[in-house]
């Protein structure tokens, strides 16, 4: 089945369905997922058990609806030390059936060869950026996002931990600025929620919600409930 055709949104925010539970990986359909968002993340790390049983079988039936892969490091999310083989190993597998590959900034390097195969393929894929503790300054941002650029990212996702109304307003001022490459940016923790819809106005490009019961993530909505809000705001020009 060849792979769907991916661009990022022009004016309208994408939202991404992030799957990270065996019974909602199941239970979606391409149908199901179409209400819910526009791109379904499957995140290979806390699937990679499953994996090693069953190969991509696994997400084969919801082909073909437009899948975004993640084999998330430890220090940036994953409950799991998986080692930088087996992440690569795991991204590798997904290749035929991704529309776009997650890759963190600080990965990029030890995964060149991976990511020379996805430029090869034409699969974009973005580099992302993680910080559990808070928001790093604008400074580490831009550093972050220009490592990003400089390795040849379709675009930047930044997600960090937030403190004070302060640190959203920051948030949602770096993605209106300009960094030369497609922005993703979203808060986590007690002020996540507003974050994901202040910073989709501000023009973030891709847009996290979870698929089924269990979040991915501090503080997430449900990826419908995220769609369904985003939509009824007018983007901040």
């Amino acid at each position: 089945m060849p792979r769907p055709p991916f661009t990022f949104p022009g004016s309208f925010p994408f939202v991404v369905g992030s799957i990270g539970d065996a019974a909602a990986l199941a239970e979606a359909t391409p149908r199901s997922l179409a209400g819910q968002c526009d791109l379904a993340e499957i995140r290979l790390d806390l699937f990679h058990a499953d994996f090693l049983k069953k190969g991509n079988i696994l997400w084969r039936h919801l082909l073909p609806f437009p899948l975004l892969f993640t084999a998330r490091c430890h220090a940036e999310g994953s409950p799991f030390d998986l080692d930088l083989s087996t992440r690569i190993s795991l991204l590798r597998a997904a290749l035929p059936d991704a529309c776009m590959i997650d890759i963190e900034a600080v990965s990029a390097p030890p995964m060149e060869e991976l990511i020379s195969e996805i430029a090869a393929q034409e699969i974009p894929w973005i580099a992302s950026y993680h910080d559990f503790n808070g928001l790093p300054t604008v400074r580490e941002l831009a550093t972050q996002a220009g490592i990003a650029k400089n390795a040849g990212a379709a675009a930047f996702k930044a997600a960090a931990l937030l403190h004070t109304p302060d640190e959203l307003a920051a948030l949602a001022r770096f993605q209106m600025s300009d960094q030369g490459l497609p922005l993703s940016t979203m808060g986590m923790g007690g002020l996540a929620p507003v974050s994901r819809l202040l910073c989709a106005q501000a023009g973030s490009v891709l847009n996290y919600g979870f698929v089924g019961e269990n979040a991915t993530a501090p503080g997430q909505w449900s990826a419908k409930r995220l769609r369904e809000c985003i939509q009824s705001l007018k983007p901040i020009s």
